[in-house]
């Protein structure tokens, strides 16, 4: 049974027919009824939802220290989680793993990265890294303070670090990451203007642990 909103033009929420009706964000919609099937799915269509499937899982994982916070504020007329899968989905083959790391995006926004950014290896090793870069405050909307964000990956599994209290002008940070020498990890930097709340688009850099 459907609800009415407003008067015979107005949108409608609930079930008529084969149609479903509802809002979303304000924005009235209108969608079938998904069909049933019988037969089972081709190759192509198995692929695809094993893409799809982690891509959510994905996704999830990420969704309160990532995408609430970040891609939420760029996602015009659709969620920020619908905009970071839209974004990432190349990232991902068939098989469900992320095959191309470049591709991946964990931040958006207007916020100028710092030049000549770079990962490597502290020279203690153990799982310590050194960042550094150029500090460019007063470039846009650059400010000395823009705090740095870090995140990685291993095995398709994301890490986003507590927040750090390493700022632009500093030029520097050194980081414990909790991996074993051998591994290589996928670092991704951002930065983020807390008082304007806008943050960059995201550096990335494989590194192997030492």
């Amino acid at each position: 049974m459907a609800t009415i909103n407003q008067g015979i033009l107005g949108g409608f929420s609930g079930t008529v027919g084969p149609v479903i009706g509802g809002s979303w964000k304000g924005i009235p919609y209108m969608r079938s009824k998904p069909g049933k099937y019988s037969y089972p799915p081709t190759k192509k269509q198995s692929s695809y939802r094993i893409k799809f499937k982690a891509q959510i899982s994905f996704a999830k994982s990420l969704l309160n220290s990532i995408i609430k916070p970040i891609w939420d504020q760029k996602a015009v007329k659709m969620s920020g989680f619908d905009l970071f899968l839209k974004t990432n989905k190349n990232a991902f083959d068939h098989t469900g793993a992320i095959s191309d790391f470049s591709m991946l995006k964990l931040s958006l926004g207007d916020l100028p990265l710092p030049n000549n950014l770079a990962v490597v290896n502290a020279a203690g090793g153990n799982g310590d890294i050194n960042i550094t870069w150029n500090n460019n405050s007063g470039v846009g909307s650059a400010a000395a303070t823009d705090r740095l964000w870090v995140a990685t990956l291993l095995d398709n599994i994301p890490l986003v670090l507590p927040v750090l209290n390493f700022t632009r002008n500093e030029q520097q940070a050194t980081i414990k990451l909790p991996y074993k020498t051998g591994d290589t990890v996928h670092v991704y930097l951002f930065f983020n203007n807390e008082k304007k709340d806008i943050y960059s688009e995201c550096f990335h850099s494989p590194l192997t642990i030492l």
